[in-house]
């Protein structure tokens, strides 16, 4: 609450991310008792939205809170009632400050949505954002901008859980049209990515393709997160419609670089079956150390066995995999990109035979890539050689394939390719990382001395501590 209070005065944005960051760590501490008190202690009883909050919270079953007897005072607390009763002076004028802070109400009701999202009581959840929102937006301040972000995101998800997204569809855009407006970098970044979201939910990919063609993601104030859903939405897109592999490649590493190492599993898993895919289409093989990553190896393992198949040429083992795992790549939205790598498979196995045989009939040829003809062998064989992707030729006369001398890649400009690349690639994660930078607003007449500068540090780091006790984040 001091941070809110800090963030109110200064007016910058950085404060209340910090606030925002928090509610994940608080978000495993929320109760039935500390709400309750939470709304008895910072919303106002005039607030239009306090009786609502406390039904809500009443209506939860229960919680199996186990209960802690309190130790009777003892002589020095006794001593030390004086200074502990200036304290309770000064909470109690600062919590009253805080009754007529917008700011410390939403963050309330923002708690207690989560809460009863996580307690599976969707339509009070409902019910709850969609005060918050109203709410937050009939003060139109800047420092409720990130609040409001959060409010329509649990929002969207508990529509989501109930099946009625389709119907929020003409609400998000008019939303996203409102912050364009007001310049609210979050609350763009925000409602883009529920936008996307709700697009590739109903496999409205063209629609989606369009948004991201119109729109330009905000990248200034923008958190990692909201970034890497961003990108790593634009892959999937720029994969399933316009067939951008390079492009797509690189904005899932942004995506895995960005996204959080020690938690958000589901979203990394996504990223890196995305990730395996795209690569493979680019005609590379991921890393094995991709694969054995903890807490994914079940999850890529059907990824694991196409990577082995693309690896070897084997079209068959290829096959195999694709009947045993179908439901599974229809289940990730995979399936239609991993069809596509039936022609990749062929082609590493035309590689492998072009390198090991000077001459071979097309007859050997079908029957070690497993292909249904002759015929399907010859053109396939003919396209590959157009492409480039074998060096060698067909005599039709005996139907045989004839390979080339193969020439020293040294002599082509394939390594100079790779290192373009490798500079590239680090010259870009620099730039992101100079972009990731935040500095401070204030002037040098606003700065904090040392003295309160070690105070505040002394109290962050108690308040991290208190919370890394109970969980690791």
């Amino acid at each position: 609450m001091q941070t809110i209070d800090k963030a109110v005065t200064t007016k910058e944005n950085r404060f209340m991310s910090r606030v925002i960051r928090q509610v994940t760590k608080l978000r495993r501490l929320l109760n039935k008792k500390v709400l309750l008190k939470a709304v008895e202690t910072y919303v106002s009883t005039d607030s239009p939205v306090n009786e609502n909050l406390v039904a809500f919270v009443e209506g939860v079953a229960d919680d199996d809170v186990m209960q802690i007897e309190t130790p009777a005072p003892s002589i020095q607390d006794t001593a030390k009632s004086a200074e502990a009763e200036k304290k309770e002076k000064e909470e109690a004028a600062f919590q009253k400050k805080l009754l007529s802070v917008p700011e410390v109400e939403s963050l309330v009701q923002l708690l207690v949505t989560i809460y009863l999202l996580d307690k599976k009581y969707l339509e009070n959840a409902i019910s709850c954002a969609s005060s918050l929102i109203q709410r937050a937006q009939s003060f139109n301040r800047r420092t409720m901008d990130q609040i409001l972000s959060r409010g329509y995101f649990y929002w969207a998800r508990c529509m989501e859980l109930t099946g009625k997204s389709s119907q929020i569809r003409n609400e998000l855009l008019a939303a996203y049209r409102t912050t364009a407006l007001k310049h609210d970098q979050i609350g763009q970044a925000t409602l883009l990515n529920l936008l996307l979201r709700n697009y590739l939910e109903f496999n409205l990919y063209e629609q989606a393709d369009t948004l991201m063609r119109k729109t330009t993601f905000p990248e200034g104030d923008a958190s990692n997160n909201q970034l890497a859903r961003c990108v790593s939405t634009i892959e999937t897109i720029a994969t399933s419609v316009t067939l951008l592999c390079s492009a797509s490649f690189l904005n899932l590493q942004q995506a895995a670089r960005k996204a959080p190492q020690q938690s958000a599993l589901g979203f990394r898993k996504t990223v890196y079956k995305f990730s395996v895919i795209v690569q493979l289409l680019l005609g590379e093989i991921p890393d094995r150390s991709t694969f054995s990553q903890k807490g994914m190896i079940a999850a890529l393992k059907p990824y694991l066995q196409i990577c082995q198949a693309v690896r070897i040429g084997d079209l068959g083992a290829f096959h195999r995999a694709m009947q045993e795992h179908g439901d599974t790549f229809k289940a990730d939205k995979t399936y239609s990109l991993i069809v596509r790598l039936r022609h990749n498979v062929i082609k590493t196995g035309l590689k492998k035979i072009n390198t090991a045989y000077s001459n071979i009939s097309l007859e050997d040829v079908c029957a070690k890539l497993c292909l249904e003809s002759v015929e399907d062998t010859r053109f396939i064989v003919a396209k590959c050689i157009q492409d480039g992707v074998i060096d060698a030729t067909i005599d039709h006369a005996t139907n045989t394939m004839m390979s080339k001398a193969n020439l020293d890649i040294y002599t082509t400009s394939e390594p100079q390719m790779q290192l373009h690349k490798r500079v590239a690639f680090c010259l870009d994660m620099h730039n992101q990382a100079v972009k990731a930078m935040r500095y401070a607003e204030n002037t040098k007449t606003e700065w904090e001395s040392a003295e309160e500068r070690r105070e505040r540090m002394k109290q962050e780091e108690e308040r991290m501590n208190s919370m890394d006790s109970d969980d690791d984040f």
